[in-house]
């Protein structure tokens, strides 16, 4: 049997909120969200699998199969914390979405994919006092008819795409 931590799925809705909670706060700096608050992250879970070695982010609804492997691109990190005097990992949520040159992601219908050409992350403007949302160029392919387009998007335009098509 696998272990399985188990989130509230709300996609872009989750970077968002990291984003807007430090916009109203005026912090200095991100704050991330640690699993064990029961707050919204990107995907409904990360799992993994004793057995098989295998893990998954549980996003079986998204258009595009954006696996395990991109968990770094959705500023998904394993860290330590200090709870009830003892050191524990859990699972923390960030809001730097960085897809990267290079990333190939098939779409789960089959009939299109789209690799990522050129990215900047995104980031804090310290200079303008707000998000920086970076850039996505990517091609999308069209496996039925052999073609393809050209489109950029920002990192969150870009992360919604792979959710909803």
């Amino acid at each position: 049997m696998g272990v399985v931590q188990q989130f509230y799925c709300s996609g872009v809705k989750a970077i968002q909120h990291i984003i807007e909670t430090r916009i109203q706060t005026g912090k200095s700096s991100f704050q991330r969200l640690d699993e064990d608050k029961h707050v919204p992250f990107v995907v409904p879970a990360i799992t993994w699998d004793n057995d098989t070695k295998q893990g998954s982010l549980n996003n079986d609804h998204w258009c595009f199969k954006v696996g395990y492997g991109f968990r770094e691109a959705l500023d998904l990190r394993l860290i330590e914390r200090k709870r009830n005097k003892k050191i524990v990992n859990l699972w923390s949520q960030g809001c730097i979405i960085s897809f990267q040159e290079g990333d190939l992601i098939d779409s789960r219908c089959g009939k299109r994919a789209v690799q990522v050409t050129f990215a900047s992350p995104m980031g804090w403007d310290e200079a303008k006092n707000e998000m920086f949302y970076g850039s996505v160029t990517y091609k999308e392919l069209d496996l039925v008819n052999n073609s393809s387009t050209v489109h950029t998007l920002n990192q969150l335009e870009f992360l919604n795409m792979l959710i909803e098509g």
